[in-house]
C-alpha cells in the first residue's frame, strides 16, 4: 500500500523516524515497481526524504535512477532526488550529477538541474562548478531560466565567483520574461549574495517591462527579502506599490509577503496597507497568502490588522484560505488573537472549509494552550468523509508531539480508524513521532 505517490510524499519528511527494516522494506517496494515509469515517480516523491534514509540504503534509491533507460523517466527522477542531494554521500552525489550531464536533450537537463539546484549548497565546490557549467551550456533562453529558477534558490551557498557567473546568465537572458524566471531562483538567495550582486538584481528586477514580470520577480526576492539592507528593501517595496492592476498587487503581495517579517517596521506597515486597500475580497486573500506567513514576526497590532482581514472576508473559501495561513504562524499571535483564529475556524460550515483551515491551524497546534488544541481536535473528529478526516489529521503531523497525550492519542485512533488503507497509511505516517 505504500506505493501510492500521495504516500511517499507523507512519508519523506518522516522517513528518519522509520525503523531501519521499515525503510529496508520501503527500498524494496521501490525496486519491486514493475513499470520504470512508476519507479521514476516514486523516486520523484521521495524527493529530499532520500537523505533521511540509512546511507547503506541510499546507493540503492540511485541505482534506481541510473537504471531508468529513458531520459524522461532519468530527469523526472533528478528533479525529486536532487532536493535531497546535499544528504548524501560525495560520491552518490556526483553520480547523481554525472546522470544529469548524460542527459541529451536540454529541456530534460534544464529539469534536473532545477531539482538538483535545491541542493546544490551542500555540494563540493568542484561539483557546484559543475552544474553551473552545465547551466552555461544551456543555449535556450527558455532552458537556461529553468536552470537559473532551481540554482538560484542555492546560489547563497555558492562562491562568489559562482554566484556572479549566475548573475551574468540572468543578466544575459534577452527575453524580460526569461529574466523574471530566473529572478524567482535567484531573488530567494539575495540575502547570502555579496552586496554588488544584490543591487545588480534588484536593477535587473526593475528593469523588467512587464508588470506581470515584476510580480514573478517579487515572487523570488519573497523569500530572501529580509536579509537585505533596508534600502534594497524599500526598492521592491516601491516595485509593489508601483503595480496599477489589482490583481497583480495582491500577487505581489502573496510573493513579497511571504518575508514581511524580515522588513523595516516602516515597510511592514507598507505592505499591510497595500493588502488593505484591495477591494475585491479574493485579491485581499491572495495577498494573505503570503503576508500571512510572516505574522508570527510582526507586532501585535499589524498582526491585528492581518486577522481582521482574515475575518472580513466573507466568502467561506477565502476565509478558509487565510486562516491556513495564518494558523501556521499561530504560535507567535497573542492568546486573543489565537482564540480569534480558532473560532473563526469553528464558525466555518463547510466540512471542505475547515479542512482547509485546519491544514494550518493544525500544524501550529503545538504552540497553543490545551484547551484550543482540543478544540482544534474536536473539529477533526467531526469531519465525516475519510478525505477530509485524512487531510487534517496530516496537518497535525509538525506538532502532534506538542499536544496534550490524551489528544495525541485521540489523533491516532481517528487515523487507526479510517477504513481505506491508503487513507490510514498517509494519516498515519504523518502522526510519526
Amino acid at each position: 500500500m505504500l506505493i501510492y505517490p500521495s504516500v511517499i510524499q507523507s512519508l519523506a519528511p518522516n522517513l528518519n523516524c522509520l525503523t531501519r527494516v521499515q525503510q529496508e522494506r520501503l527500498v524494496a517496494l521501490f525496486e519491486g515497481l514493475a513499470k520504470r515509469k512508476d519507479r521514476a515517480s516514486a523516486l520523484w516523491g521521495l524527493g529530499k526524504g532520500v537523505a533521511g534514509l540509512a546511507p547503506e540504503l541510499q546507493p540503492r534509491l540511485v541505482a534506481l535512477a541510473e537504471g531508468l533507460h529513458q531520459p524522461e523517466h532519468r530527469a523526472l527522477a533528478l528533479w525529486g532526488l536532487g532536493a535531497g542531494v546535499a544528504g548524501l554521500e560525495p560520491a552518490l552525489q556526483q553520480r547523481l550529477i554525472a546522470l544529469a550531464e548524460g542527459l541529451d536533450q536540454p529541456e530534460q537537463r534544464a529539469s534536473a538541474l532545477r531539482g538538483l539546484g535545491a541542493g546544490v549548497a551542500g555540494l563540493a565546490p568542484a561539483l557546484q562548478q559543475r552544474l553551473v557549467l552545465l547551466t552555461e551550456w544551456l543555449d535556450q533562453p527558455e532552458d537556461r531560466a529553468t536552470a537559473l529558477r532551481g540554482l538560484g534558490t542555492g546560489a547563497a551557498g555558492l562562491a562568489p565567483a559562482l554566484q556572479q557567473r549566475l548573475v551574468v546568465l540572468a543578466e544575459g537572458l534577452d527575453g524580460s520574461w526569461h529574466r523574471a524566471k530566473a529572478l524567482e531562483g535567484l531573488g530567494a538567495a539575495a540575502a547570502g549574495l555579496t552586496p554588488a550582486l544584490q543591487q545588480r538584481l534588484i536593477l535587473l528586477a526593475e528593469g523588467l517591462n512587464d508588470p506581470s514580470h515584476h510580480v514573478a520577480a517579487l515572487r523570488g526576492f519573497g523569500a530572501g527579502v529580509g536579509g537585505l539592507e533596508p534600502g534594497l528593501q524599500q526598492r521592491l517595496v516601491l516595485l509593489a506599490e508601483g503595480l496599477n492592476d489589482p490583481s497583480h498587487r495582491a500577487a505581489a503581495l502573496w510573493g513579497l509577503g511571504k518575508g514581511v517579517a524580515g522588513l523595516a517596521p516602516a515597510l511592514q506597515q507598507r505592505l499591510i496597507l497595500l493588502a488593505e486597500e484591495l477591494d475585491y475580497p479574493g485579491h485581499r486573500a491572495a495577498a494573505l497568502g503570503g503576508l500571512g506567513k510572516g505574522v508570527a514576526g510582526l507586532a501585535p497590532a499589524l498582526q491585528q490588522r492581518l486577522v481582521l482581514l482574515a475575518e472580513g472576508l466573507n466568502n467561506p473559501w477565502n476565509r478558509a484560505s487565510a486562516l491556513r495561513v495564518l494558523g501556521a504562524g499561530v504560535t507567535g499571535l497573542t492568546p486573543a488573537l489565537q482564540q480569534h483564529l480558532v473560532l473563526l475556524a469553528e464558525g466555518l460550515n463547510n466540512p471542505a472549509d475547515r479542512v482547509t483551515a485546519l491544514e494550518g491551524l493544525g500544524a501550529g497546534a503545538a504552540g497553543l494552550e490545551p484547551p484550543l488544541q482540543r478544540r482544534l481536535v474536536f473539529l477533526t473528529a467531526g469531519l465525516d468523509e475519510p478525505e477530509h478526516r485524512v487531510s487534517a489529521l496530516q496537518a497535525f503531523g509538525t506538532s502532534v508531539a506538542g499536544l496534550e497525550p490524551e489528544q495525541q492519542r485521540r489523533l491516532a485512533a481517528l487515523a487507526d480508524g479510517l477504513a481505506q488503507p491508503e487513507y490510514r497509511a498517509r494519516a498515519l505516517a504523518a502522526l510519526l513521532p
